[in-house]
């Protein structure tokens, strides 16, 4: 596995892009994809490749996204979530995350937290679910990790059975380049329920972060994307991001996930940041006077979100001016809990450079490194 050395040094007031030698930047949201279902089919066993082959995957669908080709960002990278000259889209070959991002920034580890089968989890037949899922595993681990040796896997697995899950979690979990799970926000539960259990016994034991990024929600046998039912339009959905992310934390405190299992750690990506400080502030204070319901709370759930979430960067918000933009880092504990996010290779992906007005050296050191570095065990 080759190890390559950042070609073109970029300087900018986020990130100085100057080569380095120890671990400075890890990012914790990159996306690989297959260009098509297809190429899943030979890492499927036969009996789901002939039904893949008659049928079809058939992952629901919601609707909602509807970015034109024309939205994405271009300034940095060719096509992102848009077909390029040769018919393939940017995120599906490791050459182009190499080019295009890797190499570029000097990125010193990523997390590969996929795309293709988020819709598993909503599949109404679950060992069909956990085949793709096994399928997307074995062809990231072939056309991805063993080229380079900065990358990471987060594994795909689908919650619909949590047998099947745990099951691959044991297959891949020992392996050293594995370090999260990865979940959509769209489900049938929220993440805390006991029914998941399970699952973060084994992330666990594996040292594995479950990661939660946005997907399904809206689609198949998952809820709708708000709480009061089904929006029109993609940017209504794109707002209700925070809501989910907060129902998913407030869950895993509520049902004492983090009492039972107390090695455990969440990412949850690409729900921007501000939702952190509200759900902090606000769930502190109704457990003070609701605290007797759930008695296996035992800190203030601030407590425990600064001790086991991450929350990524992407897309990272824009206050109106720099004094707000540092007053909500500091609300929001961001030397614990901020870890940097780019969300190659889709429209509206951030890099190092110009997310961030320039850090204090710790603070940028902690979003864009330690947090990281802590998370993963790195």
């Amino acid at each position: 596995m080759a190890m390559a050395v950042g070609a073109r040094p970029i300087k900018a007031p986020g990130w100085s892009g100057g080569a380095h030698t120890d671990l400075a930047l890890v990012d914790c949201d990159v996306h690989q994809t297959v260009s098509k279902p297809e190429a899943l089919l030979p890492y499927l066993g036969r009996v789901y490749r002939q039904q893949a082959t008659e049928q079809g995957i058939r992952f629901p669908g919601s609707g909602y996204f509807n970015v034109a080709n024309d939205a994405a960002r271009t300034d940095l990278a060719e096509n992102c979530d848009a077909p390029s000259h040769d018919g393939r889209q940017m995120g599906t070959t490791y050459e182009r995350l190499r080019d295009q991002h890797l190499d570029l920034w000097n990125v010193d580890k990523v997390l590969l937290t996929g795309a293709s089968t988020y819709g598993a989890s909503i599949l109404p037949d679950p060992d069909f679910a956990a085949a793709l899922c096994r399928a997307f595993n074995d062809w990231t681990i072939e056309q991805w990790l063993e080229k380079d040796d900065r990358l990471m896997m987060a594994l795909s697995i689908s919650t619909t059975d949590p047998q099947l899950a745990v099951a691959e979690i044991e297959r891949l979990g020992p392996d050293p380049r594995v370090r999260a799970v990865m979940l959509p926000t769209g489900n049938r539960m929220p993440y805390g329920n006991r029914f998941y259990h399970p699952i973060w016994e084994a992330c666990e034991r594996h040292g594995l972060v479950v990661g939660i990024h946005p997907g399904n929600e809206g689609a198949g046998m998952a809820g709708s994307p708000t709480g009061v039912g089904y929006p029109t339009y993609y940017i209504e959905t794109r707002m209700a991001r925070p809501q989910m992310a907060m129902a998913h934390a407030v869950s895993f405190i509520a049902e004492g996930v983090f009492e039972k299992y107390p090695g455990l750690k969440v990412l949850i990506d690409e729900c921007d940041q501000f939702w952190a400080v509200g759900l902090m502030w606000h769930m502190d204070a109704d457990w003070k006077s609701l605290r007797d319901q759930t008695p296996w709370v035992k800190r203030l759930p601030s407590e425990y979100f600064r001790a086991h979430i991450r929350v990524g960067s992407q897309p990272m918000l824009e206050p109106e001016n720099s004094a707000q933009f540092f007053t909500m880092l500091d609300a929001m504990h961001a030397e614990e809990t901020l870890v940097f996010s780019s969300d190659w290779p889709h429209w509206d992906w951030d890099d190092p450079a110009t997310t961030f007005p320039k850090l204090p050296e710790r603070l940028h050191r902690r979003v864009f490194c330690e947090n990281a570095r802590e998370l993963f065990g790195l």
